[in-house]
């Protein structure tokens, strides 16, 4: 079995689990790490991140004042990354696209509606990045958007980070 759960990116000089968005929605962090230039990542088990949605992403970039990220691990075979800035609003994507539209099967909702193709994806994480005020990789973003099935999908996850350029030359 996989894991399931969120993890939330941003950028802060307070601990994550030290924000109240965070705080009000969440029991503890199980794993952090620290990337250069201010960016954090938290590991957090379980669904009451993910379920939270827009308004949270929201909240967590006010309190911040930068762009954040989350990513919702659905038993290590996908991602649901959804991301918020102050000017490109919010957007959402999938990471391991085939995996991700199986567990779409029996929602009502149109999973090509909410997930755009990977191209479009790469539009808005570009754009999220370069207000983040980093440097991404637009043609490496479209190859990791664009996978199908992957075994442990937390790699693209973290391969998607890197692409975007957090923790790496900021501009």
């Amino acid at each position: 079995m996989g894991f399931w759960g969120s993890y939330v990116v941003c950028h802060s000089e307070t601990p994550l689990d030290d924000l109240h968005a965070v705080v009000e929605r969440h029991d503890g962090i199980d794993e952090h790490e620290h990337r250069p230039g201010g960016w954090q990542i938290g590991r957090y088990p379980g669904p009451e991140l993910a379920d939270t949605g827009r308004e949270w992403l929201a909240e967590l970039t006010e309190e911040t004042g930068a762009p954040a990220l989350t990513g919702f691990v659905l038993d290590s075979d996908t991602v649901f990354v959804e991301g918020f800035s102050v000017k490109g609003g919010h957007w959402c994507a999938c990471l391991a696209r085939e995996a991700a539209e199986a567990y779409c099967d029996d929602d009502d909702e149109d999973f090509h509606a909410e997930f755009p193709p990977p191209e479009e994806a790469v539009q808005a994480a570009v754009n999220w990045a370069r207000e983040a005020g980093l440097v991404p990789d637009p043609s490496g973003l479209l190859e990791v958007f664009a996978v199908e099935d992957t075994d442990f999908a937390e790699e693209l996850f973290f391969r998607l980070l890197d692409l975007l350029g957090i923790g790496l030359a900021e501009r």
